[in-house]
């Protein structure tokens, strides 16, 4: 075997995910929906990848695209290539399904969605969840999961710490 997976087992539209989405739903299973700039892969992003999935049946995870992640970050970023990020996210075990996104929140992926759980991290508890998502969210009988992650595993301490900061 050659290692990890070909993004394309993984990926899919959100037409795609949609349809999916009902299907999952009519075999009585539920999804959870979490985002990430993801730009380099540590035990943070481990951790809450799993405790996403731990949360429903299928885990997608809406990866930001590159400029998405520049809009975020600032100059500079992202650290890597979406290419190189949507490969290695293939591989994580416990993500079903991989999805791309450039808008400025995920509120037209949560509309199309309506998965039963949205998984944020918990630095959101202080800069709230965006109020248009929380919307859509709560309006379809879903609910917003906070996950704790340790804030000493990050990518930018790992960046701080590479840089000698």
């Amino acid at each position: 075997m050659s290692g990890l997976l070909p993004v394309s087992e993984k990926q899919r539209s959100l037409d795609e995910l949609a349809d999916l989405a009902q299907s999952y739903r009519r075999q009585g299973k539920t999804l959870v929906w979490t985002i990430v700039c993801f730009e380099i892969l540590h035990a943070g992003h481990i951790e809450c990848f799993l405790k996403a999935a731990r949360l429903a049946d299928v885990c997608i995870v809406g990866v930001n695209s590159d400029a998405s992640v520049a809009k975020l970050k600032g100059e500079g970023r992202p650290l890597t290539s979406l290419a190189e990020r949507m490969h290695v996210l293939a591989a994580v075990e416990c993500i079903d399904y991989l999805a791309v996104f450039d808008d400025p929140n995920c509120a037209a992926w949560l509309q199309r969605l309506q998965p039963e759980v949205y998984a944020k991290g918990m630095h959101h508890l202080h800069g709230g969840i965006d109020p248009e998502e929380r919307a859509i969210v709560e309006k379809a009988g879903g609910c917003i999961a906070l996950i704790a992650g340790d804030p000493a595993k990050s990518t930018a301490n790992i960046v701080a710490k590479v840089r000698g900061v």
